[in-house]
């Protein structure tokens, strides 16, 4: 495509995101200009600063009116749901904004180029991986085992399913056993799985994560054991309680959606609420919280002195975008957002700067499936920080 043509296809696809009316394909190439931009810097050559300028404020003026709105479904002055791709709209102009600044930067002052991620190994990123460990011992890989039965055991039969799903389902005789036995599934970095326990259960496992649940529940309460982070749509039984054992809490529910984060290396365990309600009990100072949809739970993973709970409001759909395909961050420190990165993409980071990265915060949608370089890029947009990366080695050099 020649130069003349993609900047009349880009401008076209901005004013459909200014007027709200941007199809998948419009959103998904202003998402991506950036990486345009980079490869194709002169598209802009027949445009005078003023009319770049132009495009720029309506940018920025969109994207203010959508966090007005934001702001005001976050205090409850708007009651009304908004769906996740309005959350693809502030992305898009998001990867716009910045480069255009840049571009505008560039024309009117000095000769500057967003520095570049150094790649020498291509990082894809992580997928459908895990090992289940049965109670005998015995370990299967469920990356590479065949769709069909897996195993057979304690009145459960378990299944991989075409669409790489570990199912489990129960047999009557099984929920009168006597003998409970348990399985264990865990993911390595760079990979997620999802399984349905014997009662119905679904759960989604983030990568480096593991889950400890019986093959099949039995008369009393349902027990699990989170390492790591997972989300649950947990089938509703009142008459047998759902129990998250994890890192300084446990989680009780009948029947909700929720999210929990329980990494070992993160600072705080926290739980995301989407609907129903969630009890969260701090077996260290024998107290609790009920939150509520929209609200998340957080519990200091560190401090055994510091083990209250707190509560704060939070757009649930930042919390499971990681289940959904994105990387979604709002006003993130950078530490934290390289430790997921980490996480997903099976890298080592390498950060002289540690936890003091923290105070450069980061806000944005990324894909959870483009080359882990196209992501550092976006990072490097602060003009804070730039990256090297060696063999799977990503070191921060700023």
């Amino acid at each position: 495509m020649n130069s003349k043509k993609v900047k009349d296809e880009f401008l076209k696809a901005v004013e459909a995101y200014l007027e709200g009316t941007a199809d998948e394909a419009q959103l998904l190439f202003v998402e991506q200009y950036f990486d345009l931009f980079l490869d194709t810097e002169d598209i802009f050559e027949s445009m005078d600063s003023r009319e770049i300028q132009n495009i720029h404020d309506r940018i920025i003026s969109k994207i203010n009116s959508e966090i007005e709105k934001k702001t005001r479904i976050s205090t409850g002055q708007i009651e009304s749901a908004r769906s996740f791709s309005k959350y693809l709209y502030l992305a898009a102009a998001a990867a716009f904004v910045i480069p255009m600044s840049l571009y505008i930067y560039q024309r009117n002052q000095i000769r500057f180029k967003p520095v570049s991620t150094q790649l020498i190994t291509k990082i894809t990123p992580g997928g459908n991986k895990a090992v289940l460990t049965l109670a005998d011992g015995s370990k299967i890989s469920l990356t590479d085992v065949k769709n069909g039965e897996v195993a057979n055991q304690s009145g459960s039969v378990i299944t991989k399913s075409r669409d790489s799903q570990l199912v489990y389902q129960q047999s009557a005789a099984a929920s009168t056993a006597k003998e409970i036995t348990y399985n264990t599934i865990e993911t390595p970095k760079g990979g997620q799985f999802q399984l349905i326990l014997s009662d119905g259960t679904k759960v989604w496992l983030n990568a480096a994560s593991s889950l400890r649940y019986p093959s099949a529940f039995g008369r009393g309460d349902r027990k699990v054991e989170l390492v790591g982070e997972a989300y649950f749509e947990v089938a509703k039984n009142t008459a047998k309680p759902f129990l998250v054992s994890s890192s300084k809490q446990v989680v009780e529910v009948l029947g909700t959606h929720f999210n929990i984060n329980a990494y070992t290396n993160e600072p705080v365990v926290s739980t995301t609420l989407l609907e129903g309600s969630v009890k969260v009990i701090s077996p260290f100072t024998n107290t609790y919280k009920i939150i509520k949809p929209g609200q998340q739970s957080l519990v200091n993973s560190g401090d055994t002195n510091n083990m209250g709970i707190k509560v704060k409001n939070i757009d649930p759909d930042e919390a499971v975008a990681w289940k959904n395909g994105y990387f979604m961050f709002e006003k993130e420190g950078l530490a934290s957002v390289l430790r997921k990165v980490s996480r997903w993409y099976d890298v080592e980071i390498e950060n002289p700067r540690g936890e003091k990265l923290d105070k450069l915060l980061f806000s944005g949608t990324l894909s959870k499936y483009s080359d882990v370089s196209k992501v550092l890029r976006k990072l490097e947009l602060t003009g804070s920080i730039r990256f090297k990366i060696i063999g799977r080695r990503i070191i921060v050099m700023n």
